[in-house]
């Protein structure tokens, strides 16, 4: 948080190199974000280049932070959230996906993918089920490790609010992956 605060004061007395290390360290993570929303990359490609441009724009008018990544990550969903109203590109949190180990082999590679594929379809399948905003949630909690204070923010909800949020949707995300499982075991069975 200290080097948050330090990089983020640098980068408002305009050092470029503050503002570099800000957009390396963070751009994966916006990115990777806002595919949640949206399909389009050269549209979320722009909103990220839209959203550090204005920041540097705007440098000397913002409030000091000492968490970088959840102002960011609230700054481009408000960014996205306009982008839908204006072209109407948003969709729904669907795109989930997950990154298979580099296997050794072609062969363990082939293996590790139809792994992969499956546990992504059942993943999908019962995350499909979650409102957007439980998916957003969970997104946020365990693809970009925030904490519940930091969710909050970026939702701009009550932290009561996000961990109520947060455990009716990994309840009902046990839920229904548990009713999967016993579906398949019972499809195996018989």
């Amino acid at each position: 948080m200290q080097e948050d605060l330090i990089r983020w004061k640098r980068f408002r007395e305009g050092e470029a190199a503050a503002f570099e290390s800000i957009i390396r360290g963070e751009f994966r993570a916006l990115f990777e974000y806002g595919t949640r929303f949206i399909h389009d990359r050269d549209t979320l490609n722009d909103c990220i280049y839209d959203l550090f441009t204005s920041l540097w724009d705007r440098r000397k008018y913002l409030a000091d932070t000492d968490q970088i990544r959840p102002y960011l990550l609230k700054s481009l969903r408000n960014r996205l959230i306009k982008e839908k109203e204006r072209a109407n590109h948003l969709t729904g949190l669907d795109s989930w996906q997950e990154q298979a180990e580099p296997a050794e082999n072609a062969e363990s590679r082939i293996i590790t993918s139809e792994i992969t594929a499956q546990r992504k379809r059942r993943i999908s399948s019962v995350l499909v089920t979650l409102t957007p905003r439980q998916r957003e949630i969970i997104h946020l909690k365990f693809f970009e490790n925030l904490s519940n204070e930091q969710i909050s923010h970026v939702l701009d909800i009550s932290r009561p609010a996000v961990s109520n949020l947060l455990s009716q949707a990994l309840k009902l995300f046990r839920d229904k992956w548990q009713a999967t499982i016993s579906t398949l075991f019972f499809l195996i069975t018989f």
